[in-house]
């Protein structure tokens, strides 16, 4: 299939020749098209909150637990979309003078690859779109006791007796906060009762009577309290969605682009912004027309003037990766790697 043209006979002025941006009579000018592809990207944030207990848990609950808060990304989905743009720095200009093209169709061939745009290029609309965060958990402070707890404290008094001062020990009963390793030890036997309860509600080994749904109900309800305490050793994860585009436009002899970067701390970055980790796009197996085909199609359009130039893209399978993981690969056509081609345009008088 041919090239597409993209022209413009008055959107695009070609500097230094339409200064005072209007079109020279009997010229219309026109940019070679050349493919941007949009990435869209979506990644899954990974928000870990380390239990306040969670120093703890080897000791009471014989297990081990994360410590320290962490934050993570990861690519989810990817999606390639190629658009066709005007190409800058491919602009020509075709001068018909007192003549008029014979075909006024010729620049609408889809089938051969042509197309007017007389104004937006790329029919695309850019659209941001930004992390929406999802809270799925908390401390919400309940633990399996009271946050104090009562201790004795020794005091002494002096009492006289006949001149004579002694020191009396006298015992007295304050409230102090717990510590937070008490507070883990209670929480762990609360969490090892709430285990035994179970087990006797299930079996049977108990005075209480469960029949149907209030067995169904009884069971949940330990399960969801042992949950509960458990993240206070455990901790809890919660999950946000980014999706955001990213463009990138390659050029001839180039096969490695850095398209976004992925950062632990803000998520899906620009490809400039260094604190992310690389996604890199590698076009392979680029296939373009051959050499004589392009000295046939030259040879043919030598005698008749004027012409007019088009581009036969070329066809390179383009590898999306993080680092060796391959998140997605897809063939694309480029206009700009291909070749440029020209053809004979009739005219008539007009």
């Amino acid at each position: 299939m041919y090239g597409k043209i993209i022209l413009s006979v008055a959107a695009i002025a070609l500097s230094g020749i339409c200064a005072s941006g209007k079109t020279p009579p009997g010229k219309i000018f026109y940019n070679l098209p050349s493919t941007t592809v949009v990435i869209e990207a979506e990644a899954v944030c990974e928000n870990f909150h380390a239990g306040p207990y969670a120093e703890f848990a080897r000791k009471y609950l014989g297990i081990d637990a994360r410590t320290e808060d962490s934050r993570s990304y990861v690519v989810k989905s990817l999606r390639m979309t190629p658009f066709v743009e005007a190409d800058p720095s491919a602009a020509h200009v075709l001068d018909v003078g007192q003549y008029s093209i014979a075909s006024p169709d010729l620049l609408k061939l889809t089938s051969q690859g042509l197309v007017s745009i007389p104004g937006d290029f790329s029919g695309r609309s850019e659209t941001w779109r930004f992390p929406s965060y999802m809270d799925s958990g908390r401390f919400d402070g309940t633990g399996a006791g009271s946050n104090f707890s009562s201790e004795t404290v020794e005091l002494y008094t002096l009492s006289e007796n006949d001149g004579v001062y002694e020191r009396i020990s006298v015992r007295q009963n304050q409230v102090v906060a717990k510590s937070v390793e008490q507070k883990a030890a209670e929480t762990a036997s609360a969490i090892f009762r709430l285990r035994e309860k179970r087990e006797q509600i299930i079996t049977g080994d108990t005075d209480a009577t469960f029949d149907g749904e209030a067995l169904g109900a009884a069971v949940a309800e330990i399960t969801r309290l042992e949950e509960q305490y458990m993240t206070l050793f455990l901790g809890y994860t919660d999950y946000s969605v980014q999706k955001m585009n990213f463009d990138f436009t390659p050029v001839p002899d180039e096969q490695v682009y850095v398209v976004f970067r992925i950062s632990d701390e803000n998520g899906l970055v620009p490809a400039d912004d260094m604190s992310g980790r690389p996604v890199l796009a590698v076009l392979k197996n680029v296939e373009r027309l051959s050499q004589a085909e392009v000295t046939e199609t030259a040879e043919k359009g030598k005698q008749v003037e004027p012409l007019i130039y088009y581009r036969v893209p070329a066809v390179a399978e383009v590898a999306v990766s993080d680092g060796t993981k391959l998140l997605s690969c897809s063939r694309v056509q480029f206009y700009q790697l291909g070749t440029t081609l020209s053809m004979p345009v009739r005219l008539e008088k007009r």
